[in-house]
């Protein structure tokens, strides 16, 4: 696995420079409109809900106030204020470390930070200057794209009958830590114009905070360095801080999340896989201590995987600059997802399960208070997302633990539709108008496998998919199909470059497409597919 990341920071001759474009009424109204009336107020005063109501009367002056603060470099104290609400995380309560700081921001300075961070978003994608393996924040990317990526590179070296291990890095309070000076230096030299570093300088500067709890504020006290916690425009800032941070790393992979970073490598070789992965691991911390951010040692895992290869007794040590050795383990929760040695994502299923049981046992606690529709909306708006969020990642799990979430689902399909245990659960299905999830997991499959195809993911997971046209016979129209690479292993059958070619030249063999359509008309195509299932029964 090598490091194949663009420059992050190009030769700025080649690069147009960044200048903040004064905004226009329409840019701000939009900003406006999009705020979240549930939100409260922040230090300064102004509810979202009042923002947008009166969005017609404010938009114009409040315009005219963020464009000042462009030309003059100077942003309102105030908009530089949060007020901080620590959040017990579990534990102890007389222990600080198991509180979670929640920041309130003012509303005013998030919507300026919105239409900046749009232009912002733009110059970087156009000049492809954030490296192609960050995928935080990003248009087209997400959670699932970067774990889907990290997963089938995994896979991969696994189904080459190699060795590979893999390091969770955790950083101490990263977006805390980030020093504004080395921080600039990071904006000139990736194209920003001089007015643009000037606003940014200010925006990091004079910001200040307090502590608001159990109905009592602190004074407040200044901050003089990080990124803003709960702000728009920080966890880009953050992503552009550390863009280079694995730049220098040879024989293994990495991939970020915002701060979120995985670095792996693998070999035929248990010894070789170790020896990758600590140069590595040295590389990365010695780009940390350049850029002042400090590796949680204590929250930093290591993860090896084999595939059933036989493993030596005692395993080599992976250790950090300061000779403190790194916890191996055999699950990891990386971006929300379990993953486990093995890759089966048996653990991930079963904390699903159990997190689908506790809603279902308020449903069913309070169901005679519920009307149809409002256990219409309870279904769909809290247990639908929660059970579908990530089904790509283990749409070919093991069935023994894909049955338990059927069963979760069928009980939520009663809950639904009021049947009893004894209807069958493809009659609950045609009932509630709700296909299997098989079916439901294979049209969320098929519909990111046809993003792919139009370039609608990120490419590095675009790269996997290669059409081919071909014929089902000379009085055949051609059909759109793509090629499917080899896979030795059952497991290797898992990867996503396996495995998205393969499910759209089977559904492909019914579908028939010479050509792409609207992502809108795929769509329409999956929903047919799932509502010509309801009337179906493929249990005998």
């Amino acid at each position: 696995m090598q490091n194949t990341s663009p420059s992050p920071l190009p030769n700025n001759d080649c690069v147009q420079s960044f200048i903040i474009v004064p905004l226009d009424v329409i840019e701000v109204y939009r900003a406006l409109k999009h705020l979240d009336p549930a939100k409260s107020a922040g230090p300064d005063k102004l509810e979202p809900l009042f923002l947008k109501l009166a969005v017609d009367f404010i938009a114009e002056p409040l315009t005219h106030i963020f464009n000042l603060t462009f030309s003059n470099n100077e942003i309102p104290n105030i908009w530089k204020s949060a007020y901080v609400l620590p959040l017990l995380k579990g534990g102890d309560p007389t222990v600080l470390n198991n509180y979670r700081p929640i920041s309130k921001l003012c509303v005013l300075a998030k919507v300026l930070e919105k239409c900046v961070s749009d232009q912002l978003k733009d110059f970087l994608d156009v000049n492809n200057i954030l490296s192609q393996h960050q995928s935080g924040f990003r248009k087209r990317h997400s959670t699932i794209t970067a774990t889907l990526k990290v997963v089938n590179d995994i896979i991969e070296s696994l189904d080459c009958k190699k060795y590979c291990a893999a390091v969770f890095i955790d950083l101490s309070k990263a977006f805390d830590t980030v020093d504004h000076v080395t921080f600039v230096d990071r904006l000139l030299k990736i194209g920003l114009s001089r007015q643009a570093v000037d606003w940014f300088s200010n925006y990091l500067s004079v910001r200040t905070q307090c502590v608001q709890f159990a109905g009592s504020s602190s004074s407040s006290l200044p901050v003089s360095k990080g990124v803003p916690q709960g702000s728009i425009l920080g966890p880009l800032l953050f992503s552009i801080y550390v863009n280079n941070l694995c730049d220098s790393i040879t024989n293994a992979a990495c991939h970020f999340y915002a701060d979120d970073t995985i670095i792996y490598c693998s070999s035929p070789s248990v010894a070789d896989t170790f020896h990758f992965l600590q140069s590595a691991l040295d590389v990365l911390q010695s780009q940390l201590t350049k850029l002042k951010l400090v590796l949680n040692t204590d929250k930093t895992k290591l993860m090896f995987f084999s595939n059933g290869k036989a493993l030596p007794k005692v395993l080599p040590k992976l250790l950090t600059s300061h000779g403190t050795e790194i916890e191996r383990v055999n699950s990891y929760k990386y971006l929300g997802f379990i993953i486990d040695e093995n890759l089966s994502f048996k653990l991930h299923i079963e904390k699903l399960v159990s997190k689908l049981k506790i809603k279902l046992g308020f449903f069913f606690r309070n169901k005679s208070c519920f009307s149809w529709q409002a256990r219409k909306r309870l279904f769909t708006a809290t247990f639908l997302p929660l059970l579908d969020y990530g089904d790509l990642l283990f749409i070919n799990a093991p069935d023994q633990y894909l049955k338990k979430l059927d069963t979760v689902y069928h009980c939520a399909l009663r809950f639904l539709t009021g049947c009893g245990n004894r209807v069958h659960h493809c009659t609950l299905y045609a009932t509630a108008k709700c296909p299997s999830l098989s079916v439901r997991r294979l049209s969320h499959w098929l519909f990111f496998v046809y993003k792919c195809l139009i370039g609608l993911v990120p490419s590095y997971l675009c790269v996997y998919m290669s059409t081919n046209k071909c014929s089902y016979g000379l009085r055949s129209r051609d059909v759109l199909q793509m090629l499917v690479p080899r896979a030795r292993t059952e497991l290797g059958k898992k990867a996503f470059q396996y495995a998205a070619p393969y499910a759209w030249n089977t559904v492909q063999k019914q579908l028939k497409l010479p050509e792409l359509v609207t992502l809108g008309e795929f769509k329409g195509i999956l929903k047919d597919r799932e509502d010509s299932s309801l009337g179906q029964c493929n249990c005998l």
